[in-house]
């Protein structure tokens, strides 16, 4: 067997990516790994975290595939002292992932809806399957919560 020698010249040190929000630059040393993917899209391993370019969305990110420009999702970032999610239910999510509670962040799937007239929407988060991060080591897992006490819908 031989080894080859990896030229960290030839290596890209990000990529830019055309989202829906406009063209969006992401570093590769910053992208976030999903041993699993997510739920329905298994095959995407590889997602960049970006802010919303836009002072109406800053309190959102842009959840984006590394591998395919097309898949994106709206997070929203937990705050971790809201109390939505129980302290037992994330130290439980914590260790069944491996991640000190130091070490973790937890980004909510949002969904967008029209009301019916074109001209308003409403929004709700995935509680019962957020995206947990370890920080540290920047691997994500979406993590399913052990009872339906959170809705998949939980409007915001």
């Amino acid at each position: 067997m031989t080894e080859q020698k990896i030229n960290d010249a030839n290596i890209p040190k990000s990529i830019l990516v055309e989202t829906r929000f406009g063209d969006i630059e992401f570093v590769w040393e910053r992208a976030l790994y999903m041993p699993v993917g997510l739920l329905g899209f298994a095959d995407q391993h590889v997602f960049g975290l970006a802010n919303i370019p836009g002072k109406s969305l800053d309190q959102f990110k842009l959840y984006q595939s590394l591998t395919d420009a097309d898949l994106s999702f709206i997070v929203a970032p937990y705050n971790m002292e809201s109390g939505i999610y129980s302290n037992t239910d994330i130290e439980r999510a914590g260790q069944s992932l491996a991640i000190p509670q130091e070490d973790m962040a937890i980004l909510l799937i949002v969904t967008v809806r029209p009301t019916g007239d074109n001209q308003n929407f409403t929004m709700s988060v995935n509680l019962q399957a957020p995206v947990i991060l370890n920080t540290t080591r920047q691997i994500a897992w979406q993590h399913i919560m052990p009872h339906d006490k959170y809705p998949v819908q939980h409007d915001i």
